[in-house]
């Protein structure tokens, strides 16, 4: 991730994090150019999902089969046989 400083549009770098929650950091910065100096802190948040991880989508599946009677588990898993 390049950041860049508000006041003179240098490179800048993060020299700490702040972790608020699992969703938002408050990044701590500073600029590379010796003139300016300038130090300040930007937010980095999560803001939504373009396409969901295959882990979460097996999760899902898994959830929601445990949650069928044994009886619609097994329909479900002798029509996958079938097929």
């Amino acid at each position: 991730m390049r950041i860049n400083c508000k006041a003179c549009g240098h490179k800048a770098r993060i020299s700490s994090r702040n972790e608020l929650s699992p969703t938002f950091i408050d990044l701590y910065c500073q600029c590379l150019d010796v003139n300016c100096g300038h130090t300040f802190v930007m937010s980095l948040t999560y803001s939504r999902t373009l396409r969901p991880s295959a882990g979460a989508i097996d999760q899902l599946l898994f959830d929601r089969l445990s949650q069928l009677p044994a009886s619609q588990q097994r329909q479900l898993f002798d029509q996958l046989s079938t097929n």
